[in-house]
This record gives C-alpha cells, structure tokens and sequence, in this order.
C-alpha cells in the first residue's frame, strides 16, 4: 500500500473514516454523509447494511485506492453521520436509491462499479437492473436478487426471523435488554449480531438518540406485512458477482447462488469460507481481492 493511500482507515476514537474526503448531500431535506478519495478515472461506491456505516468497508478501501479507482462510500439515511429522521417513510429501498442516485450524480459520477451489502444491497440490486448503463459492474454481499429471496426455501424464512421480531412496539426495549444473549446490557443486541467483535461500535454509534429507532424503521418500511409497499426488481443486465459468506447466519446459500436466473449478463458465484455475515470485517483482504477480480474485467 502507497503512503498516500495507507491513511485510508478508521479513526479509533470516533470509529469513521479518516484520511477521506467528506461531503455533504442533501436529498429532500435530509442530509448525507458520504466520504471519497481517489482520482479514478473509474468509481467504486460501496453501500453498507445494519447495523453498520461507510466504517465497515475500511479493509476494502485501501486496496481499491491502490488499484487505481476512486472510492465513494456514504453513510445510509439514519447510519453512521447522517441523519436520522424519525418518519418511516424515509427508509423505504426505493427512497434508499433515490438517495444513492443523488450522491453519485453530486459526486459526478456518471458510471460506477456499485457494491452493496445488506440493507445496501437491496436498493443496489434495484439500481443495477433500473441503469444498466451507469452501472459498470455489480458485487451483491451476503443479499441474493429480492426475486430469489422471494422463493427461496424454507430455511431463508426461517433465518429472516428477527425481521418480524424487530416489527414489535418493544423492539427496542428488547435488543437494549438481557433477554438473550450472556447477560448485561444490550445483551440481546450482541446475541443478535452473533457477538462480532465489532459489536462494541455498533452500540455506540446506537447509544446516540435516535439511532436505534432510525435502524428499525428500514423493517418496518420495507418488511412490515400490511404497510409495507415494495417494487419488484427487474432482470439484471449488469455483469453480477455474488459473494456469499458460509457462515452468514441470516442469508442462505440458495438466496444467493439462484440470483443468476435473475442475471441476464455475466454472473459469477463465489463462496468465501472463514466469514459471516459481516464479511468485510471477517475476511477483508480476500473481499478485496474478489471485488477487483470483478471490477477489472470491466474497467474500460
């Protein structure tokens, strides 16, 4: 690694990227935070999940800054620095892409390679198979295309669980609580994401007025069986790269490895052992290398 690019990591103190630049994108009132570095000329934007922000890609950065691409890698609404409006409506996926579409236009970039994880990659399956001709590439984490979810086997419902538990009045209560996990608090969060070493981070930037409300509401806009209103997503023409961890404990392999009889264009599988769900964190040098092993047969 360059030394230009080695500063590319996390503060240990505020636990975000430093060593970026920062902007700030304000889409209907609602401000962003997005941090980039890099001169390209070609753009990576890497979408995070829940419970985490732009911080969870900081094992991928430095490498695809060395590789020669410019990296864009916001906060989602209600994640890591940028607002966190109270009103369920704003986390809907599609005002999720709506939000992403006005960070890359802000940023200008008129064509990107996009990788998307978790709540991300559910608006960026979305932005892939709507634009084909911006999207130059796609990296799918953990996320299968929502049609293969859709009719995925039992075992993807049986693993989607706390989706419907997290739709209660008292989920909040609940995962600040004691009732799983070893005890303490937040114990029933820490059980929740399999007590990742991460876990500490995440319930600091939780701990912050709002912010658990702010996560909850992405199931109750986007899961919620009578209020929630979803689009279907389209075929994708995109060259697609699936990555499934073998331990994610949330997704099943099939959600993942069927995503192709939704793939028009090039798909590619790939399986990444010694990994969870939070794959960036558990395996970031190899997750580097099979983005760019992705991303460079379709630089132009």
């Amino acid at each position: 690694m360059t030394p230009e690019h080695a500063s590319a990591v996390l503060s240990p103190t505020a636990r975000r990227l430093i060593g970026m630049d920062r902007h700030t994108v304000t889409v209907d009132g609602h401000r962003l935070n997005v941090f980039a570095a890099g001169t390209g000329p070609e753009t990576i934007v890497l979408v995070p999940g829940i419970p985490d922000s732009s911080a969870v890609y900081r094992g991928q950065i430095p490498g695809l800054l060395e590789a020669g691409y410019r990296v864009i890698a916001p906060d989602l609404l209600g994640q890591g620095d940028s607002d966190m409006p109270a009103d369920v409506a704003s986390y809907t996926i599609a005002q999720d892409q709506k939000r992403l579409w006005a960070i890359v236009d802000e940023l200008g970039a008129e064509t990107f390679h996009l990788v998307g994880h978790d709540r991300g990659a559910a608006s960026t399956w979305a932005m892939a198979a709507h634009h084909p001709e911006r999207v130059r590439s796609y990296v799918a984490l953990s996320i299968g295309h929502p049609g293969a979810r859709r009719y995925a086997a039992y075992e993807q419902k049986q693993l989607s669980w706390y989706m419907l538990r997290l739709l209660f009045s008292d989920a909040e209560e609940w995962l600040r609580s004691e009732a799983e996990g070893e005890g303490g608090p937040w114990s029933t969060f820490r059980w929740w994401v399999g007590n990742h070493p991460e876990a500490d981070a995440w319930i600091a930037d939780l701990e912050r007025p709002g912010a658990v409300r702010a996560m909850l509401n992405f199931y109750q806009a986007n899961i919620h069986p009578v209020d929630a209103k979803i689009d279907p997503t389209p075929r994708v023409e995109v060259p697609t790269l699936g990555v499934w961890p073998e331990g994610d404990i949330y997704s099943s392999l099939e959600q993942i490895a069927r995503s192709g009889e939704w793939v028009d264009g090039p798909w590619h599988f790939e399986r990444l052992r010694g990994a969870g769900h939070f794959l960036q964190l558990d395996r970031p040098a190899a997750l580097t290398r099979l983005i760019l092993s992705h991303t460079e047969s379709y630089r132009a």
